[in-house]
């Protein structure tokens, strides 16, 4: 098994917690569920007070837990973890959602055969007790996609595969002062300069809470892709001009 693992990369899977024991256990199992096997999660307990800590603790070495001395918004948290990753791609898992069993085995097989910088997938959207809601089939094609994504943006968080080296190299990283967007803000920078990997296939289950983070700022989502907008154009005018429809 050793002689294998050191022919696959190894996959940093980042998961920021912060009180969200209620489903931790899903979404955890599911990474150890994954047909690849070659992952650490970087797990960055944002200061919880539940049984989080407890739950993440309760695995084995390929669980690398991170406590903070204090809470801090989720994109200065999801830097502290991403600092802390070694693996040569780069996933997300959110502690509420799970990863179906192919996922990292088609997204490095696709990464270490073609120059993508990133990839994402389909996902399932699940309820609150894990039933289906819908399937969302994701419609671009692999390339270079910065005006589809702006036009139809279809990427969810949960299903990214990233190349560590280009995060490290371009100083790329989540905007701390965004609340609801960091995401969006971080890959639109990302396939406004290179080409991106699109997998048709579900690789994903994304779970709707009542009490999620994203239905409480939903309301500055307009702003916050505002600001991604013009922050790219103000560094690229050429592009501004290019997707000036889009």
């Amino acid at each position: 098994m050793l002689k294998i693992l050191k022919d696959k990369p190894l996959v940093s899977i980042i998961m920021n917690c912060y009180n969200s024991d209620r489903f931790l256990k899903e979404a955890v199992d599911s990474v150890y569920a994954q047909r690849y096997t070659n992952w650490e999660i970087i797990f960055w307990d944002n200061a919880s007070t539940d049984q989080s800590a407890t739950i993440a603790q309760s695995y084995d070495e390929r669980m690398k837990y991170h406590l903070a001395p204090q809470t801090t918004p989720l994109g200065e948290a999801r830097n502290l973890a991403l600092s802390r990753a070694t693996g040569k791609y780069i996933a997300f898992l959110d502690c509420d959602d799970r990863y179906l069993p192919e996922k990292l085995e088609k997204q490095v097989k696709l990464m270490e055969s073609t120059h993508y910088a990133m990839c994402y997938g389909s996902a399932i959207t699940i309820d609150e007790q894990g039933a289906e809601i819908r399937r969302t089939l994701v419609k671009n094609q692999s390339g270079e996609l910065f005006g589809e994504l702006l036009t139809h943006y279809e990427i969810n968080m949960q299903s990214v595969m990233v190349r560590r080296d280009l995060l490290v190299e371009a100083q790329l990283n989540f905007a701390p002062h965004l609340k609801y967007c960091s995401d969006h803000n971080l890959f639109m920078r990302i396939a406004a300069y290179h080409p991106v990997g699109v997998i048709s296939d579900y690789i994903v289950q994304y779970r709707i809470l009542d009490d999620s983070l994203s239905k409480k700022t939903v309301d500055i989502a307009a702003s916050e892709v505002q600001f991604t907008l013009d922050q790219i154009s103000a560094n690229s005018p050429k592009l501004r001009q290019k997707f000036t429809n889009e």
